[in-house]
């Protein structure tokens, strides 16, 4: 399924690793793997931070590692929560993870940018669902997004809302990333629509 708000997802970064999928036992691959070094990624992002991407659509190409690159990142199957004074922004190991290692779970901190979906299901059920798709942003420049499903007694009591809007501060965890596109900096930027003089 297509992310309507793909164009809005931008995070600059500088492509490291391509890792193409392992064998099957039945001769087919395993989905190949991305590692990206994230640039201007939130203030509460290690520079030596490193994500571990899953190239689930095959839209990367292993011949550019080594650039300095656009990547459009989704997260799924995460779960989300309202942040608590201080606000914090930017991608961070969890406790279990050390630093230094490529990260393909980390917590994710931002501002909702965004609000795509918001879909709250109970019917006769004992408990609610909710599919959202949202725009985070991580800093000034650089946004990712979300799609994710959620069950609880009470979403609001999950979350800590019952809706979320834009400017709220939200804490993602158990994230699967996803790299949707990955482009050179030079050819994302030829793509951009030029304003007027």
């Amino acid at each position: 399924m297509r992310f309507s708000a793909l164009s809005q997802l931008h995070l600059r970064c500088r492509y490291e690793q391509f890792i193409p999928g392992a064998l099957h036992p039945d001769g087919r691959r395993y989905l190949p793997q991305v590692v990206v070094t994230p640039l201007d990624a939130g203030p509460d992002t290690d520079p030596d931070t490193k994500l571990w991407l899953v190239d689930r659509h095959h839209r990367v190409d292993p011949e550019l590692a080594g650039q300095v690159s656009i990547a459009r990142l989704l997260c799924a199957l995460s779960t989300v929560q309202l942040q608590t004074p201080p606000f914090r922004a930017g991608f961070t190991p969890p406790p279990h993870i050390a630093p230094a290692a490529p990260l393909s779970e980390p917590i994710v901190y931002g501002r909702v940018a965004a609000v795509l979906a918001w879909e709250v299901q109970r019917e006769h059920l004992p408990f609610e669902t909710l599919y959202t798709e949202l725009v985070i942003a991580l800093a000034d420049d650089t946004t990712i997004g979300l799609r994710t499903t959620l069950s609880a007694p009470r979403i609001a009591d999950l979350i800590g809302s019952d809706h979320l809007t834009v400017g709220d501060w939200i804490e993602v965890r158990r994230s699967r990333i996803d790299i949707l596109a990955l482009e050179p900096i030079n050819v994302a930027a030829s793509r951009m629509p030029h304003s007027a003089p």
